[in-house]
């Protein structure tokens, strides 16, 4: 009897870590381990909800929390890394990149993969201004990143920035720091560009 109540428990165990896993890999990209984009846009609509409410400030839970800026990221000439020293090592300029964009970024703000080396980040509570610095900051952390075994090869990063209080939508948002980010490329890469209508 105690044998079946072990093999049980243990049966148990191994189906519970296994549920962790797949939930683990529903919100986590694999190569880059950052969120993925399904987890970001959820989690953005529930607190643009929240914040667009009209009762939410009479909450006692409530922070204060109106602002919401989004940083879009685009490593710059990713397809000539991938073309110059093969797809593991874009892999690894990915993950790199990955970490140094996350690395600076607080609690509570969510850093997700896009799509291919796009990456976005959302700031809670971030005014343009805040987002700028940061994204400034995020900017720079990337020009100074080196590679061990490939000492000449330099990675750069384009930012767009978007920000906004209430009444825009996470699609609108990610429209906005696209569209920055777009102008960031286009002027020649290497910057941050914040939305301007």
């Amino acid at each position: 009897m105690l044998d079946k109540r072990e093999e049980l428990l243990k049966r148990i165990a191994e189906l519970e870590a296994q549920v962790y896993d797949l939930e683990k890999d529903l919100i986590h990209d694999p190569l880059t381990t950052l969120k993925t984009r399904a987890f970001f846009e959820e989690e953005i609509r529930v607190y643009l909800d929240a914040i667009n409410s009209p009762n939410i400030s009479k909450r006692k839970d409530w922070f204060g929390f109106k602002n919401i800026s989004f940083l879009f990221f685009d490593i710059d000439h990713f397809k000539s890394i991938n073309d110059t020293y093969g797809h593991d090592v874009g892999d690894i300029v990915l993950r790199e990149v990955s970490k140094a964009i996350a690395s600076p970024l607080r609690h509570g703000d969510t850093v997700s993969r896009w799509g291919g080396e796009e990456i976005i980040a959302s700031l809670l509570g971030a005014n343009e201004e805040d987002a700028t610095k940061k994204a400034e900051e995020i900017r720079r952390l990337i020009e100074k990143l080196s590679f061990k075994d490939y000492p000449d090869l330099k990675v750069t990063i384009s930012i767009g920035v978007a920000s906004a209080e209430k009444g825009l939508t996470c699609e609108e948002l990610v429209k906005r720091a696209d569209e920055a980010l777009y102008k960031a490329k286009e002027t020649g890469r290497n910057k941050v560009v914040v939305y301007a209508s």
